[in-house]
C-alpha cells in the first residue's frame, strides 16, 4: 500500500510539472511511449521499469535565432499489456501556446519473438485563453508488429506498422481534410558496448514523414542520454526553415525506475526490511512465473539428460551396426573360402579317383611287361595328383625294371618323403644300400 501511494505521488508530481510547461508542438523525439524515436513499439517482454520520465529537445536553428521544441514525458505500464503515456511540449515560436498529450496502447498478440500492439497516440489538448481544447486532427491510430532477436552479445529489434494522423504524410494545404494512412518502420540494435550499464543502442526509423536516427548512451543503469537527428533526408537544409519536415538535432535524457527483481525481493523478505510491503510486491503472477521457471528448468535438465542418453545409445547402435557389417563381411569371406576349399577338395577327390584308375592300369601294364605303357599311366596319375606316394613308388619300380637305378632311387625317396610310413619303399631303399638289389640289366649279363 505504501509503495502504491508513493508511485501515485510521483505520477501526480510529473503531471503537475507537465501541465506547467508552455508553448509546444505536437511530436518531439523520444517523448512517446516505447524505445524508438517517434514511432510506437511493441515487445514480447514486460517493460523492465515501473515508469519512465525525462525531457527531450529538438533544435531546428542555431544561427541568427534559436528555434527549439522541448518536451517532458512520462509513461508506465498500467497492466502487463496496457501502457499509458503523458507529454507536455513547449514548441517553436508561432506554435500553439500549450499542448498536453495522452497516449495509450495495448498489446494484443504474442507468438515466439513476434508481438502486435495497437493504440491511439496524440490525444492533444491545446491550452487557449480560458480552456483546453482537444485537437482531433492530431489523433493517431496505429498498429505495430515487432520482431525481437537476442544473440550472444547484442539484440536486434525491428518494427513495422501503419497509422493515421502524425504517421501519415502531412499536407501543406490545410484546406484538405482528407484522412490518410501512412506506414512506418524502424530498428533498434543493442550492442555490447557499456554492457554493464544496459548497453548502447543504435536506432533508425522512418516515421511516415521522414528518416530519424539516434543513439541512446547509458550514463548509468537508470539514466540514458539520447542524441540524434530528425528528418535526416533534409539535413542540408538545417537552419533554413522551421516546418513539419525540417531537420533537427535531438538531445534528451531518460530516467527510469527499474522493477525490483525476484532475487532482490527475496533478499529483502529474508532480511525483513520491510517484510510485509515487499511480500505484497511479489505478485501472484510473479509467484507462479517463478514456479513455472523452476519447472521449465527442471524439465530442460531432464530433457538434456535424455538427449545425452539418446546420443549415447545412438553411438552404441552405430558402433554395433558397424560391427555387424564387419562380421557379415568376415562371414562372407569365410563362406567364399569354405566354398573354395570344398571345390578344391571335390576336385582333388575327383582327380585322386582318376589317378588311382591310371595307377591300376599301370599295374596291369607292369605285370604284362609293358613298362613304357605302365610309365605313361603313372605320369598321368602324377599329373592329376602330385601327392600320391603310391604313384612315385610305382614309377620307381618301373624305372628299376628299365634298368635306371638312379631314377628308381629318386622316385622311391620322393614316395618315402610323401609317406614316411611307407614300409615297402623303405625296405627297398634299405636293400639298395646293402647291395642286395641288382638291376635287371646286371641279371641279364649274368
Amino acid at each position: 500500500m505504501y509503495m502504491r501511494k508513493k508511485y501515485c505521488l510521483i505520477v501526480l508530481v510529473v503531471l503537475v510539472f507537465v501541465a506547467t510547461v508552455s508553448a509546444s508542438v505536437t511530436r518531439v523525439a523520444f517523448s512517446k511511449p516505447g524505445y524508438m524515436i517517434k514511432i510506437p513499439t511493441s515487445s514480447v517482454y514486460p517493460t523492465p521499469y515501473i515508469f519512465r520520465t525525462g525531457f527531450s529537445t529538438e533544435i531546428f536553428r542555431l544561427i541568427d535565432s534559436l528555434n527549439v521544441s522541448k518536451a517532458v514525458y512520462f509513461d508506465a505500464d498500467l497492466t502487463n499489456t496496457f501502457k499509458l503515456g503523458l507529454t507536455s511540449i513547449q514548441g517553436v515560436s508561432g506554435s500553439p501556446p500549450v499542448e498536453f498529450g495522452i497516449h495509450v496502447q495495448k498489446k494484443f498478440f504474442i507468438y515466439n519473438n513476434v508481438s502486435f500492439t495497437a493504440g491511439v497516440h496524440d490525444f492533444v489538448f491545446q491550452q487557449g485563453n480560458s480552456k483546453m481544447d482537444l485537437d482531433t486532427k492530431t489523433i493517431s491510430l496505429f498498429g505495430v508488429i515487432s520482431n525481437e532477436k537476442v544473440y550472444e552479445y547484442y539484440s536486434f529489434n525491428s518494427y513495422i506498422g501503419f497509422g493515421t494522423g502524425a504517421f501519415a504524410k502531412v499536407y501543406t494545404d490545410t484546406t484538405k481534410k482528407k484522412s490518410r494512412t501512412g506506414i512506418f518502420a524502424g530498428f533498434l540494435l543493442r550492442t555490447a558496448a557499456m554492457k554493464e550499464r544496459g548497453g548502447l543502442d543504435i536506432l533508425a526509423e522512418y516515421d511516415g514523414n521522414g528518416i530519424n536516427v539516434a543513439v541512446r548512451i547509458p550514463l548509468s543503469t537508470d539514466y540514458k542520454l539520447n542524441i540524434g537527428i530528425t528528418h535526416l533526408e533534409n539535413l542540408p537544409e538545417f537552419g533554413e526553415r522551421c516546418k513539419y519536415n525540417s531537420p533537427g538535432i535531438i538531445f534528451g535524457v531518460d530516467f527510469v525506475v527499474p522493477r525490483m527483481s525476484k532475487s532482490e525481493i527475496r533478499t529483502r523478505v529474508v532480511k525483513g526490511a520491510p517484510g510485509e510491503e515487499v511480500r505484497k510486491a511479489l505478485s501472484i503472477e510473479e509467484y507462479y512465473a517463478e514456479k513455472l521457471d523452476s519447472t521449465i528448468k527442471a524439465a530442460d535438465l531432464e530433457i538434456a539428460r535424455l538427449r545425452d542418453s539418446l546420443r549415447l545409445y545412438e553411438n552404441q547402435i552405430k558402433f554395433l551396426t558397424s560391427q555387424v557389417t564387419y562380421l557379415r563381411q568376415k562371414v562372407g569371406v569365410l563362406e567364399d573360402s569354405l566354398r573354395t576349399i570344398k571345390l578344391a577338395k571335390y576336385a582333388l577327390e575327383r582327380n585322386t579317383n582318376i589317378a588311382l584308375r591310371h595307377l591300376s592300369r599301370s599295374l596291369k601294364f607292369f605285370y604284362e611287361g609293358d613298362y613304357i605303357g605302365a610309365l605313361k599311366e603313372v605320369e598321368a596319375a602324377i599329373e592329376l595328383n602330385p601327392n600320391l606316394a603310391l604313384a612315385y613308388a610305382r614309377r620307381g619300380s618301373i624305372y628299376y625294371k628299365l634298368g635306371d637305378i638312379e631314377r628308381a632311387t629318386l622316385n622311391w625317396n620322393l614316395a618315402l618323403k610323401l609317406d614316411p610310413d611307407y614300409e615297402d619303399v623303405r625296405n627297398i631303399l634299405k636293400a639298395m644300400r646293402e647291395y642286395r638289389l641288382r638291376s635287371v640289366r646286371e641279371l641279364k649279363k649274368e
